[in-house]
């Protein structure tokens, strides 16, 4: 951590994308008070992966990368097609979980929400399913990348649900949300525009923002209805307590 700023992890140097990030090198605490830092090359958080030079994903293997589980929605998939679906490659995984964000999945024909805790919080409340699916998709030896379209929304939720799981302080879980504001300014902003001009009036600036209050909003829910990520997974999103504990794991470097 450099001064007060809690440490925000950088993105890998690829040419295609912009904000494939690792949650390794976070500061965890085990319920014993035992610390730690989170391992990295065990998952990856990312926008989409549309634009990834062959090159790309020959850093990306190199990286360990074994699987990809893309968040988007048959939508998305239609228009922006992933990578690792069109042209499968060995030792890769691919696999398609939709979740709904009420923006990018519907292509935004819908009523937009008031701001991202909305969504954020639907996704909590609504989407358990969709979520212990994920968390299933990602057990498995080496790298997992999970991704939807900006890696800001559907993929900042599952960011904070294994931040969370390990141990981490949700000071630094809002960092790591914060900083795809840093990475993806510049695009988010033209995706404003665009939405903009479709919809014939300026769509809401916070929609295209990873304001910290939107992320801090998300854990107080997540902590005053149903307790801590492991809590919210194992009892209401049911996800089985030895793929939880074997997740734990991993992020914390113990199971590589």
């Amino acid at each position: 951590m450099a001064g007060d700023k809690p440490f925000a992890s950088i993105p890998l140097p690829l040419k295609g994308a912009h904000n494939v990030r690792d949650l390794g090198g976070y500061p965890y605490t085990r319920q014993a008070g035992e610390c730690g830092t989170t391992a990295f090359g065990a998952f990856l958080r990312s926008g989409t992966l549309g634009r990834l030079t062959l090159g790309d994903r020959e850093a990306l293997r190199c990286y360990g990368l074994r699987r990809v589980i893309d968040l988007r929605s048959n939508f998305e998939l239609k228009h922006w097609p992933d990578p690792y679906a069109k042209r499968p490659e060995e030792g890769v995984s691919y696999t398609h979980i939709p979740m709904l964000d009420q923006l990018n999945s519907s292509g935004f024909r819908g009523a937009l929400p008031a701001c991202m805790f909305d969504v954020y919080q639907s996704l909590l409340d609504n989407d358990a399913s969709s979520i212990r699916s994920v968390m299933e998709a990602l057990d498995g030896p080496g790298c997992s990348l999970f991704h939807c379209r900006a890696g800001k929304d559907r993929t900042g939720v599952i960011a904070m649900l294994l931040l969370g799981l390990a141990g981490v302080d949700d000071e630094f879980i809002v960092a790591d949300y914060r900083v795809t504001q840093d990475y993806m300014g510049r695009g988010l902003r033209a995706q404003r525009a665009g939405v903009s001009i479709l919809l014939l009036k300026k769509a809401p600036r916070c929609l295209f923002e990873s304001a910290p209050v939107e992320m801090e909003r998300t854990l107080e829910h997540l902590h005053a209805r149903y307790g801590t990520a492991r809590e919210y997974l194992k009892d209401y999103a049911g996800c089985d307590p030895a793929l939880l504990d074997r997740l734990t794991a991993k992020l914390r470097g113990e199971g590589l």
